[in-house]
């Protein structure tokens, strides 16, 4: 009986030291992609801005669908450039929070212009008001944090709690074309920020819980 209980906490031991080890290396080979969607995020936001400001037209926000897809070729070869990084549970869950905040946020972003379209069909003087960049915010924030939690870096969880409440507050007192900046907030400080903490311990190779 004590052979076999000294067997099974060897086990659980060992399971332990592997999943700390792969949090470790995904937490590491996070840095630069962060990195590169916020300066990503932070430089579309202005441009929408810019646009949005300059023709008055809030068509110019689907330039975030480009956005994604080019985001999304560029952090393919940026993977391929890391270290391997392990596929395990934790690698799992992280994909699977930010491929469903892709879904809700692209399929919400759908149905308000598909309820627009039929509003104005019947009544062409309605419109739809909802804050949208309040609630992208939000469910963004809500991932990043989610995110850090997951890989246990402290520094990352705060940054992305700081830049979520500056964000919403913004976003709940601005108007306008000029609300969309609040995502240069959100891309440096939620996400460049974060990037740099990680890209910083990953080169000196002491990442901690």
């Amino acid at each position: 009986m004590e052979t076999k209980n000294l067997t099974t906490e060897n086990s659980l031991k060992i399971i332990a030291e592997t999943m700390e080890r792969s949090r470790m290396a995904i937490a590491k080979n996070s840095g630069k992609p962060l990195i590169f969607w916020g300066c990503l995020v932070a430089v579309t936001s202005v441009v929408v801005y810019i646009l949005w400001s300059r023709t008055g037209s809030p068509m110019w926000n689907l330039l975030w669908f480009a956005m994604s897809i080019i985001g999304f070729i560029c952090t393919i070869f940026i993977s391929k450039n890391n270290e391997n990084t392990p596929k395990n549970e934790v690698s799992r869950i992280l994909g699977k929070i930010w491929m469903w905040f892709g879904i809700f946020t692209t399929g919400f972003y759908l149905m308000i212009w598909v309820a627009y379209l039929i509003i104005r069909a019947y009544n062409p003087g309605a419109g739809i008001h909802v804050n949208l960049t309040l609630i992208i915010t939000l469910m963004m924030g809500l991932c990043g944090v989610i995110s850090g939690v997951v890989i246990k870096i402290k520094s990352v969880v705060a940054s992305l709690v700081i830049a979520t409440a500056i964000s919403v507050f913004t976003a709940l007192v601005v108007t306008g074309p000029a609300q969309i900046l609040v995502f240069v907030v959100l891309g440096i400080v939620g996400l460049i920020i974060p990037g740099c903490i990680l890209h910083g311990k990953a080169k000196e190779n002491h990442l901690t819980a």
